[in-house]
């Protein structure tokens, strides 16, 4: 039988997984030919303005209307939902060490940087593959945070 630690930290994770399913349906809900989408697209953009600058020569596009973020910030939430789903099913003790973190977070912030500086343009596929990587290591080391947290609070209880 789980603990009640446990189960929370699974609830942790499911609800995680929700969340990053419904914002990435957001973003990619212009490709939905689904009408209350299309209804609801300039309030989706001003919403997901918040988040992302948007420029649609940075961005994927489906029958002409452009997702709600730029390619990079597409892979950075994909990388998430896809991570998280992945540690419900796995459903092991996550420990992610900075060092992790910093190293799968330099090929985004390479790319930042050679675009930046001319070294190369802007490629929307290889933003979207550096976001999905950093999207999933971030992803990780939050919620590996947040799960060593509560674990810590439930040891001090007893």
């Amino acid at each position: 039988m789980r603990s009640s630690i446990q189960i929370k930290l699974l609830l942790l994770r499911f609800f995680l997984f929700i969340a990053s399913v419904i914002w990435l349906t957001g973003i990619i809900s212009p490709c939905l030919d689904i009408g209350l989408f299309r209804a609801l697209y300039p309030f989706q953009k001003q919403v997901y303005s918040i988040v992302c600058h948007q420029d649609i020569n940075k961005s994927f596009n489906c029958s002409n209307i452009y997702f709600l973020v730029c390619a990079r910030c597409s892979g950075i939430y994909l990388g998430s939902a896809i991570i998280s789903l992945a540690v419900i099913l796995v459903n092991r003790p996550i420990k992610i060490k900075t060092k992790l973190l910093v190293l799968l977070s330099l090929p985004l912030l390479a790319d930042v940087l050679f675009t930046t500086i001319k070294l190369y343009n802007y490629n929307k596929l290889l933003s979207a593959i550096t976001g999905l990587l950093f999207g999933s290591i971030v992803f990780l080391y939050i919620l590996s945070a947040i799960e060593n947290l509560l674990l810590q609070k439930k040891i001090h209880e007893f």
